[in-house]
């Protein structure tokens, strides 16, 4: 009946204790927005439309850029964090 509500403030209380453990060894942190992330091309940023989850290869139909669906909502999600550090 809990388990939900311990899971989000477990993950809430891991975020508290990592940006503190950043901030004391003098590392940048920052939380960047998740969503929309299998929507946009890492490579040229732009919008290649929703994707159903039988979808697994992310394929830009601008660039041409293929790669496994994973690995292109991690390097949108760095590229957001990247764009912090301006």
């Amino acid at each position: 009946m809990l388990s939900k509500h311990c899971l989000d403030a477990a993950f809430g209380q891991f975020v508290t204790i990592l940006k503190w453990v950043a901030w004391k060894r003098d590392v940048f942190v920052a939380e960047v927005d998740k969503n929309y992330t299998p929507q946009i091309c890492p490579q040229c940023s732009c919008e290649t439309g929703k994707k159903t989850l039988d979808v697994r290869e992310h394929i830009c139909p601008e660039c041409g850029y293929t790669t496994h669906r994973d690995v292109a909502s991690a390097q949108v999600i760095r590229n957001r964090g990247l764009t912090h550090l301006d």
